[in-house]
């Protein structure tokens, strides 16, 4: 195994995602001993932040590109999966940017906290019940 200096360690992160695991790979560690030398070293947490960010970046990319098809079916299975792909990225990664899928609001009561999550429910079409007149 090698030893994690903040020096490898960034020349690890250029061109990686910035995941603990491509990190650990990348550098022949465990993904905890990532995840500790981070917390160890706060400037190299903030450099993974960002990089990680940047895969933020990526997606919406694709997203915007996926735009010049005026209809699905002409667009590739590859550009499918890219488009699937970073729609999942960003609504796991990109809330703070506003790609949520549902509203999620977190309330702190007496030291406890509390989240709450507003989704809005769509209708089974099969399952609908008729409204009578």
């Amino acid at each position: 195994m090698t030893k994690i200096t903040k020096r490898n360690f960034k020349e690890a992160l250029e061109g990686s995602l910035g995941t603990n695991r491509d990190l650990s790979v990348r550098l022949n560690v465990s993904d905890s001993a990532i995840s500790q030398f981070v917390d160890r070293h706060p400037d190299m947490k903030e450099l993974q932040a960002k990089r990680r960010l940047s895969n933020i970046d990526v997606a919406e990319h694709e997203i915007f590109n996926q735009l010049d098809f005026d209809d699905d079916e002409n667009m590739s299975a590859g550009a499918r999966i890219r488009q699937n792909a970073s729609q999942f990225i960003l609504t796991r990664l990109g809330k703070n940017r506003g790609w949520v899928e549902k509203t999620e609001q977190e309330i702190e009561h007496k030291g406890e906290g509390i989240k709450f999550i507003i989704e809005e429910k769509k209708p089974d079409e099969g399952n609908q019940t008729p409204i009578k007149s």
